[in-house]
């Protein structure tokens, strides 16, 4: 288990007769699209499949406003085609601030508000009824409208943690498909580029010239490196936050109105790649351990959240292993641990651990 079995076919053979496979059995196909390079990828090789098939896909965005302006200009070219039937959602939904002790969160659409940029007229703009006004539990949310037995394409990657390798090889998910998983309602979700590596994706792009999102390449005439810090989310996520150290260069009327809409994020700016403000890179000489720097934080810092963090903390681990990651949470104000605190593993049970993951 775990073990790589390498094929007389290269990856993109092999994504064609997956998706090719999955149209031969699946009459309901949804493509999550993010304007990223890999759900480009992907959902042009499930386009093309169904341009063959005179059918249509359903692809799905869930817009957080937060977006770069390259990723508008994407969006508007995917939704657009004929053979796409779009759900492109801008509906109120809150997302979390990384960047903000007074905001902890982005009411995104929320009616009301000044918004970054006006709807887009093929959006969906309003859900009638109740529906989970965050993230995840929107995609869950909308997964469970579709029919019994829909395909829902992810354009998840193996290469790009042992965790997500794991996720999509472990156990099959519809019949002995290992690169897929089974969802509520008797639906599936498949990742037919699960085995791609980052130059497999590059590679596609270039031969078949594909449009894809522009802000990529102002990322790489300022000295991104397409293999570890080229990334498309939105501009406030916890794990995406430093983008705004460079926005004003990259998009310069993107960084104008994200700085009017959210707090924090003209902080963020101007320190987010700074070793101390939002980062452990290093411990602060005034304090001897990263415990003791935690407490200061919990004590001094004007957390709303403050009792939330301090009940997780107590579950957890006591070391300075996690007490240097409980500094991070509270550094960009991670009051649900989507960072997440790591186990800090013995030399005796790690090579163990990756074996099991493997």
């Amino acid at each position: 288990m775990g073990t790589k079995r390498y094929l007389d076919k290269n990856v993109l053979e092999a994504a064609q007769e997956r998706i090719s496979l999955l149209f031969d059995n699946f009459d309901n196909i949804h493509v999550s699209v993010s304007s990223g390079k890999d759900s480009t990828v992907l959902y042009t090789l499930a386009l093309n499949e169904a341009i063959k098939r005179d059918r249509k896909i359903k692809v799905f965005f869930l817009d957080q406003e937060a977006e770069y302006d390259g990723t508008v200009v994407t969006m508007r070219k995917i939704m657009n085609h004929p053979n796409v039937l779009p759900y492109w959602y801008q509906v109120p939904i809150y997302m979390t601030n990384a960047t903000s002790y007074q905001q902890d969160m982005l009411y995104a659409w929320g009616p009301g508000e000044e918004w970054m940029r006006d709807k887009e007229d093929i959006s969906i703009k309003e859900i009638v009824g109740e529906y989970p006004k965050r993230f995840y539990k929107f995609f869950e949310w909308f997964e469970a409208q579709q029919p019994s037995g829909s395909a829902f394409f992810v354009g998840l990657r193996g290469d790009e943690s042992l965790n997500r390798h794991r996720a999509v090889s472990k156990n099959p998910g519809w019949l002995d498909v290992k690169w897929s998983t089974k969802i509520k309602g008797g639906s599936f979700k498949f990742y037919p580029i699960y085995d791609w590596g980052i130059s497999d994706i590059w590679k596609y792009i270039y031969d078949n010239n594909l449009f894809y999102n522009p802000i990529y390449d102002k990322m790489y005439a300022n000295n991104h490196s397409f293999y570890n810090s080229m990334r498309v989310s939105n501009l406030i996520h916890e794990k995406s936050f430093y983008c705004l150290a460079d926005l004003q260069v990259l998009e310069p009327e993107t960084y104008d109105k994200v700085i009017k809409r959210i707090k924090g994020t003209h902080c963020a700016a101007m320190y987010a790649n700074d070793s101390y403000i939002y980062s452990t890179d290093k411990l602060p000489e005034k304090f001897k351990t990263w415990r003791e720097y935690r407490d200061y934080l919990l004590e001094t810092t004007p957390y709303n959240n403050k009792a939330r963090f301090v009940k997780r903390f107590n579950k957890q681990v006591q070391s300075e292993y996690t007490y240097k990651q409980h500094c991070k949470q509270l550094l960009i104000n991670d009051f649900e641990s989507n960072v997440g605190v790591v186990k800090e593993a013995n030399k005796e049970d790690k090579f163990a651990k990756w074996r099991k993951i493997l």
